[in-house]
């Protein structure tokens, strides 16, 4: 009986995060505008346990200010949501829910998914903590009223040291490439590479659930339809991390 409780109470944590994550979708589903994307990564260097589930799920905002001349944008409340599975000791591995990494405004608002591995190296005798996640995003666009798919490859260099048992310092490098072939011109003339560093604070709140606020500033450099789209983004948003089990 007392397994089963726990079981029950595991489903229960499950299905509560699960919903949190559909509520962030449908948020993202009425987002006036597709200027912004997510390129903060929300995670300490740390990895999972072999079997643990995490997830989280948030929302923030972005200014991009980019093309010749340049356009100013400012989008709020960008959700983002995912999921992460324990695969070993220093490696785990995550779906992401994103927007498509593209700061362009005649590009139409989109959801895209990414999956992603992220290895943990030793710690350092600093007290510094190091990984590096590799990842693929996917996902479909709108550009002047036709729909288009995007993919994206990114890297992200993670730091993070424990200040105390509370507070977690954390600093990412992020580099993501974004193209979309199908558009007028092919990848050629249809891309966007984004790179920037980010820091944020991990917010031990309970045993099972931390609060993870961010903020990063990012170069953009890229073409849409041939037009130099290049210019610069600042983000910042804030996610709960919850350890499902």
């Amino acid at each position: 009986m007392k397994k089963f409780n726990l079981l029950f109470s595991h489903l229960h944590k499950a299905r509560s995060s699960l919903l949190s994550v559909f509520l962030f979708l449908g948020l993202g589903t009425l987002s006036p505008t597709a200027s912004a994307f997510w390129l903060l990564g929300f995670s300490s260097a740390d990895t999972l346990p072999p079997g643990a589930l995490g997830v989280i799920a948030g929302t923030g905002a972005q200014v991009a200010d980019v093309g010749k001349p340049s356009q100013t944008s400012f989008t709020p409340f960008l959700p983002h949501a995912g999921f992460r599975y324990g695969v070993s000791d220093n490696m785990d591995v995550g779906y992401r829910l994103t927007q498509v990494a593209l700061p362009y405004s005649s590009a139409g608002p989109s959801l895209g998914g990414e999956v992603d591995v992220k290895y943990q190296f030793a710690p350092g005798a600093d007290g510094w903590r190091t990984a590096l996640v590799g990842g693929m995003a996917y996902s479909y666009l709108d550009i002047s009223g036709v729909s288009k798919s995007a993919w994206s490859p990114g890297m992200d260099w993670v730091m993070s040291r424990v200040l105390t048992p509370k507070y977690t310092l954390i600093s990412e490098l992020r580099y993501v490439y974004t193209a979309i072939p199908t558009a007028t011109g092919g990848s050629a003339s249809n891309f966007v590479n984004a790179l920037g560093a980010d820091l944020g604070t991990k917010i031990k709140l309970t045993q099972q659930v931390s609060l993870i606020p961010e903020v990063g500033l990012f170069n953009l450099s890229g073409q849409l339809l041939g037009k130099n789209e290049s210019g610069v983004g600042l983000q910042i948003g804030a996610v709960l991390a919850i350890r499902v089990w």
